[in-house]
């Protein structure tokens, strides 16, 4: 016999009819997921607490209250409850596959605000991960790092995992936002732990001692060895150190000029493993030197080289995006080394990008802190300077692409999302833009087009 968790009366369930007709049944789970036994709070639950050899097992009773809920929110629960029990924000190892089935189940469910389902992608990440299944988290861990506004224990996962799979500055980037964002017990003592052990993770790989491995059962650490070397990490013997990086809050931010007065300049594009500087990396880096507003496609006036991505697999999106491979880059230099001949190559010219304010300088930053270069050249945005033309182009108040951008004015590219093409038809669009430019405002695309030479 048991007793209702509301009333304290003697009942076949944990919760009465009379108690259950009308009850907030997801607010009773959440109390019992958050109780702390001892606390004298609830006699009725401290009286339930002393019947469980662990008195943390209270919170099991969300399995039968939330019996009266419909999926997902019964699961959701469910799944809160087990990992609650578990480390920190992470699914006992018996459990996990009943939470994979679970997860797989509910994880886009409509019924499931945004808030929960990067919860439970980031309870997926710490699961997976801990069982060896490397691939799996990195997939999930990608798509979690380009969000805002993680669940502290999301961020805790993914800061493990991230350091376990040594990327240290992608683990500091992640805590440092958690910490920012939340304060007080539990998630501040958690993640400052979390953030404690990233550091000395990362001083003994500056000092060559080892670095985490795990142990050697159930094929895990050939797994790890294997997923290590796609990130292009050698997980086995003495690996080269990567270099000393300028502290973030050391390295200037990107210099913009807006005036478009000038026509010698460094066209250049960079194709990445995603979205987000912080954590992504750089695949390849294409530009020309423009002389005097001539695009002049030989190999003097051209830099393109792929770069092994810094510590982060190429997805199946970037390999079909770029039709860039693993295999593609397997032998090529680091990021930092082919970013340092960009910059000979550079000069002091002024670096046009189309959105390179938006997105490659940031990427040139992270890229110049490793290969310790201060980017002391200007950024000209050719997108931004669009925008003056919206009205002439057709293109209204809605930000422009480069693909549309380049069919509106006729610039063919032929190999779109491979980073010299998309530098070149920068360039030419950016000409192109620069003739259209000055009493121009009342003429149409087609007027101006007619009197353009045929790029």
């Amino acid at each position: 016999m048991a007793i209702c968790i509301k009333c304290g009366k003697e009942n076949e369930s944990y919760l009465c009819d009379s108690c259950r007709s009308g009850a907030d049944l997801e607010a009773i789970c959440q109390e019992l997921i958050a109780y702390k036994p001892g606390s004298g709070e609830n006699p009725i639950w401290e009286k339930l607490c002393g019947e469980f050899v662990n008195p943390y097992n209270l919170r099991n009773l969300v399995f039968a209250v939330s019996d009266g809920l419909p999926t997902p929110r019964k699961e959701y629960q469910r799944v809160i409850a087990m990992a609650i029990a578990g480390n920190s924000s992470n699914v006992p190892k018996a459990s996990r596959p009943w939470f994979y089935e679970i997860y797989e189940a509910i994880k886009e469910d409509g019924g499931l605000t945004e808030a929960e389902k990067k919860r439970l992608h980031g309870i997926a990440v710490g699961a997976y991960y801990m069982d060896y299944a490397y691939d799996k988290a990195e997939r999930i861990a990608s798509l979690l790092c380009g969000s805002d506004d993680l669940p502290w224990q999301a961020c805790y996962n993914l800061a493990e995992f991230y350091t376990k799979t040594r990327r240290y500055d992608v683990a500091e980037e992640v805590i440092a936002d958690a910490l920012q964002r939340f304060a007080g017990e539990p998630a501040t003592s958690k993640l400052k732990s979390c953030m404690e052990e990233n550091e000395r993770r990362r001083k003994n790989a500056r000092e060559g001692k080892s670095e985490y491995m795990p142990k050697s059962q159930d094929g895990a650490r050939e797994k790890y060895v294997s997923f290590m070397a796609s990130i292009g990490i050698e997980a086995v013997g003495p690996r080269k150190k990567d270099p000393k990086a300028i502290p973030k809050d050391q390295y200037p931010a990107p210099v913009e000029t807006r005036d478009p007065d000038f026509d010698t300049f460094v066209a250049f594009d960079l194709e990445t493993t995603g979205v987000n500087p912080k954590h992504d990396s750089i695949l390849e880096i294409g530009a020309i030197r423009v002389v005097n507003g001539e695009i002049v496609e030989t190999a003097e006036f051209i830099f393109q080289e792929l770069a092994k991505p810094f510590r982060k697999k190429i997805s199946d999106e970037i390999r079909q995006l770029t039709g860039i491979t693993a295999d593609d880059v397997k032998d090529a230099r680091e990021m930092w080394e082919v970013f340092a001949d960009f910059m000979d190559f550079a000069g002091d010219d002024i670096l046009l990008g189309f959105n390179c304010m938006g997105f490659d300088s940031k990427f040139m930053v992270r890229a110049g802190r490793y290969a310790n270069i201060i980017v002391q050249n200007k950024y000209f945005d050719v997108m931004r300077y669009a925008g003056k033309f919206q009205e002439q182009l057709g293109m209204g108040a809605k930000q422009v692409s480069l693909e549309e951008l380049s069919e509106r004015l006729g610039v063919e590219n032929p190999q779109a999302n491979r980073a010299l093409a998309d530098a070149v038809t920068t360039a030419r669009i950016f000409l192109k833009l620069k003739e259209m430019d000055g009493g121009a405002d009342s003429r149409s695309v087609h007027d101006i087009l007619s009197d353009l030479e045929n790029w």
